[in-house]
Parts: structure tokens; C-alpha cells; sequence
């Protein structure tokens, strides 16, 4: 989606998620796939976490979960998740699944110092 400072408001369309505190390690069992950059975070690995969630789709989603159905988190790999947590810090609302390093190349093309032609 790209850069952006506002995030908007929720509509209860899709689905949100909880940005992570904090690094934590991969659990065991499976290794989990980077919604960033796509690559496979092992087992044991610094990763950060996301938590997700959604509202109902219709009325027997909400007599069996109530207001909030948890979905599977998504993970992303220790490269993309300092990316992540640096232009956070910069005041920029990130959508889930793009990637870091699209990200970082656009702010370094916005923001970034003019280049010199040689």
C-alpha cells in the first residue's frame, strides 16, 4: 500500500491486527513464513509476532466467538521486523504484508537526501 501518516479508521470490513511490543523467539514445531519478505524464519529464530483478529461475518459467527473471532498471527523475520519498528517510530502507518524494503526504498526516494549525478 505504502507509505502513509494516518492509518484511517476500522470500517469492520477485513480483518486488524496488534502491532508487536517487543522481539520474541519462533516457536517450536513449524517454521513460520515472513508476510514481509516471504522467506522462512526457523525455528528458534528472532522474529516478531503479529496478532490477529476480525469481526463477525454474520450472526452464528457472533453466537460462537462473539465480537471478535482471533485469527492465525502472522510473523515477520528479524531483518523486516527492524525495519518495521524504525519507520513506525517515524510516525508512518504500515499495512501488514507489504514489504519493508519497499517501504524503506519509497522513503529513501521521498525523504531521503538528493543524490548527486556524477
Amino acid at each position: 500500500m505504502g507509505l502513509s501518516c494516518s492509518c484511517g479508521e476500522y470500517d469492520g470490513e477485513g480483518w486488524w491486527f496488534f502491532p508487536p511490543d517487543d522481539y520474541e523467539r519462533a516457536p517450536a514445531g513449524r517454521r513460520k513464513r515472513c508476510c514481509s519478505c516471504k522467506s522462512l524464519i526457523e525455528i528458534d529464530a528472532i522474529c516478531t509476532r503479529f496478532t490477529r483478529g476480525r469481526g463477525p461475518n454474520t450472526e452464528i459467527d457472533e453466537l460462537i466467538h462473539g465480537d471478535e473471532i482471533s485469527l492465525a498471527s502472522w510473523w515477520m523475520c528479524e531483518r523486516c521486523s527492524d525495519l518495521y519498528f524504525s519507520i513506525s517510530e517515524l510516525g508512518f502507518c504500515i499495512t501488514l504484508g507489504d514489504s519493508m524494503l519497499d517501504l524503506v526504498r519509497e522513503y529513501r526516494e521521498n525523504y531521503g537526501p538528493a543524490m548527486e549525478e556524477v
